[in-house]
């Protein structure tokens, strides 16, 4: 499997399509030089995660009686526990700084 067939699969529980998986390649090229190169699982969660704001879904669509809505829970968990398996920091989680030393 390659990175492209490995980021297209996992992104498409997003409905993430093709355009936005180049576009993910492309500012991860120093990451991933080669998109066809054979996938190192780590090294593509890695390059998703450092993409999160592109994966995020930007509007809900509703037309007549047609909507689709996201599950932003289950994305935010999905990047939360990759984040963990992978040992960075994760950026949706707040920081708490002790400020008692200032009263």
């Amino acid at each position: 499997m390659t990175y492209e067939e490995y980021i297209t699969k996992t992104v498409a529980k997003f409905q993430i399509g093709a355009d936005e998986v180049d576009l993910i390649l492309a500012n991860q090229a120093e990451l991933i030089p080669n998109k066809a190169a054979p996938v190192d699982v780590k090294t593509a969660k890695l390059a998703l995660c450092k993409e999160f704001a592109t994966i995020l879904p930007l509007a809900n669509i509703s037309e007549g009686g047609y909507s689709i809505t996201w599950n932003y829970d289950a994305i935010k968990l999905w990047y939360s526990m990759t984040c963990k398996e992978l040992g960075i920091k994760d950026a949706t989680k707040p920081k708490v700084t002790n400020k008692s030393n200032l009263w």
